[in-house]
């Protein structure tokens, strides 16, 4: 809307000036087409950066994990996964969890998320079984965005 205004304006500073000059009809009509294609220009720019910032926004919103989901994922997880989660911190369980969240957000068959929920979950030793796996790919989908 400033665009806007601003273009009209400059339109009617334009054919002010003209009525004013000795400038002929045709040179103030190609300064006004002039300012009008300008602010059309500058109208559009605005418009396309305003819709890619929207965009950018719109796509970081949609795969950012609610840090309310997330905590709640690696409390379960350290509830119902004890030998799995013994000595790991937050951000090593969480990784399983945006693993989870991106493979799923790409179309990633759900074995083969699995399988690398098996590979991230694994602990010392200790390997969730292909139920459990199951289970922490339930509760990790739950909590995508």
């Amino acid at each position: 809307m400033k665009i806007a205004a601003a273009v009209m304006a400059a339109a009617i500073v334009v054919l002010g000036l003209s009525a004013c000059s000795t400038e002929s009809k045709d040179d103030a009509q190609n300064q006004v087409n002039n300012a009008l294609t300008s602010g059309q220009q500058a109208l559009e720019s605005a418009k396309g950066s305003a819709g890619s910032a929207l965009e950018s926004a719109k796509q970081s919103a949609g795969t950012a994990i609610d840090q309310g989901k997330s905590a709640l994922f690696v409390a379960t997880f350290r509830g119902a996964y004890a030998p799995l989660a013994a000595d790991r911190d937050d951000a090593d369980i969480e990784k399983i969890l945006t693993t989870t969240c991106t493979e799923v957000a790409k179309g990633t068959d759900k074995e083969a998320v699995e399988k690398e929920i098996i590979t991230l979950a694994e602990n010392n030793g200790t390997v969730p079984t292909q139920e459990q796996a199951g289970h922490i790919y339930e509760l990790a989908k739950a909590a995508c965005p």
